[in-house]
């Protein structure tokens, strides 16, 4: 199961644009995106006095949404499932460093 964690980074003056970083998290490996969203027309609906990161969250995802996909977490999830088969190696430049000599 993936978990989501959205963090607001920062706003525009008028909550235009938002920064923002999502973090996705499965049993074993995270992975995250950051980047800049500007908001359709008519999605901020509050005053920006009122506004919180949980209204900014919802707008935000409800913009990056369409027909029931969310790109940025598909984005995400297609990420840590090619993590699941990836095998770690060594660093190519640390392999052999040291060869005995006969």
């Amino acid at each position: 199961m993936t978990t989501f964690n959205w963090k607001i980074l920062s706003i525009s003056e008028g909550c235009k644009k938002v920064h923002y970083l999502l973090t996705a998290t499965d049993e074993i490996h995270t992975v995250e995106s950051e980047g800049n969203h500007v908001f359709a027309e008519e999605t901020v609906n509050l005053p920006f006095n009122e506004i919180k990161e949980s209204n900014l969250i919802d707008w935000l995802e409800k913009d990056t949404t369409q027909d029931d996909v969310n790109a940025i977490k598909l984005n995400l999830q297609n990420q840590l499932k090619a993590m699941e088969n990836e095998k770690i190696v060594e660093f190519p430049w640390l392999a052999d460093t040291f060869t005995p000599q006969v």
